[in-house]
């Protein structure tokens, strides 16, 4: 189970093991935001495609966790996080609707982002290392391992 720190996004078939704490803007037509009044140029930004919502595990080893729910075009991911790296919770359900909803999707979108870069930084350093061929493997009781050795490790090993 990932907290917030290692961005770990789940997808999942459905929300079954989950309370729901709060379902923001749970009708598809509030989460139209309108830039203006003028019915002239009404300029809209939309995420009616995108539920969020702010839950608690229910299953056995979930005591002190906090989840944002998210169904989009995607299907059901969570982020799950525990409730005392951040006093997030609180916050979240302190807040009016919009607020609440505008943020639990801000720190969805950000961990996916960032998860994404750590994604593509780590596969980066597995093509620079294999490049320099710094992949080292072995075997130790019928098992296979894997591992980058630093250059300064690769110098060692060639001396």
């Amino acid at each position: 189970m990932g907290v917030i720190g290692h961005n770990y996004i789940r997808k999942i078939e459905n929300f079954d093991g989950y309370e729901v704490l709060a379902h923001p803007l749970a009708h598809r037509d509030d989460r139209v935001f309108h830039r203006g009044e003028s019915e002239t140029s009404r300029v809209s930004i939309t995420y009616a495609s995108h539920d969020v919502q702010i839950a608690r595990p229910t299953g056995i080893g979930s005591r002190g966790r906090i989840a944002i729910l998210m169904h989009s075009g995607l299907g059901c991911r969570v982020l799950e996080f525990y409730e005392s790296a951040l006093p997030i919770a609180t916050i979240l359900l302190s807040l009016p609707e919009r607020e609440q909803y505008a943020l639990a999707y801000a720190l969805f979108e950000q961990a996916d982002e960032c998860a994404g870069g750590a994604r593509a930084a780590e596969a980066q350093r597995w093509a620079d290392a294999f490049v320099d061929g710094r992949i080292r493997k072995r075997r130790s009781g019928g098992r296979r391992y894997v591992h980058i050795e630093t250059p300064d490790e690769k110098a060692l090993r060639r001396s």
